[in-house]
């Protein structure tokens, strides 16, 4: 079976870069990026171990969201603000929070709904143009303006860094994140590495790592 053979090799490229930066594989959460998949082979993941699935668009989530499945589903993409409404209540951590009036409207449903949102605060870590994510010198900023709402929780950082780059960017949000840690008592979560650099994410301390392709193979993005 294709899906649970690409599984299986996912584990072992994560055991490998475990070993070879003397971490354990169980500090390694795993979340599915499931954009462009079809619903049916995401509902599979469960049967091989991956139980954490993220989308990037509120729209596709909504159309393979299920009160009854066993998927913990997190939010990976930009978020608009009025689309908050729609998955606040239903996913487990929402990744992407990057301005402070985001973090305000995910406050705002959550108390609403009684109940407590988990969420990233997600860095443009190298300054890219039309990227989202908050700069890392305004990172403790957002952090503190989160920790101060009612109904939200901060986790910890997510970013994607430019394809190709090198090491610098994973180190710099690695000690972004070793600095959060010791205000934020909350903060242990460093989402960082996709399919085509997880390991060099994993080297450099990421703790969730959100691949797809590696997954899935190649997909049709439409626009």
């Amino acid at each position: 079976m294709e899906l649970k053979d690409n599984v299986l090799r996912l584990r072992e490229r994560i055991a490998e870069a475990c070993a070879a930066s003397g971490r354990d594989e169980s500090e390694i959460d795993v979340v599915a990026a499931t954009k462009c998949v079809p619903s049916e082979k995401v509902n599979e993941l469960p049967k091989f171990g991956i139980n954490a699935v993220g989308e990037n668009r509120v729209q596709e989530f909504m159309q393979k969201y299920s009160e009854t499945s066993p998927l913990a589903w997190h939010i990976i993409g930009a978020l608009q603000t009025n689309k908050v409404k729609y998955v606040v209540g239903k996913v487990k951590l929402i990744q992407s929070v990057d301005r402070n009036s985001l973090a305000d409207e995910i406050s705002r449903m959550s108390e609403r709904k009684g109940i407590i949102t988990d969420v990233l605060a997600e860095v443009n870590i190298c300054g890219e143009e039309g990227k989202s994510g908050v700069s890392p010198e305004a990172v403790e900023e957002l952090a503190s303006h989160i920790t101060s709402l009612k109904g939200i929780s901060l986790k910890g950082l997510m970013c994607v860094p430019p394809i190709y780059a090198d090491e610098k960017p994973y180190e710099k949000m690695r000690d972004l994140f070793e600095k959060l840690k010791k205000t934020f008592p909350s903060v242990s979560t460093l989402s960082m590495g996709m399919s085509s650099d997880f390991e060099l994410a994993i080297r450099c301390g990421s703790t969730m790592i959100r691949p797809g392709r590696i997954l899935f193979g190649e997909r049709k993005y439409s626009k």
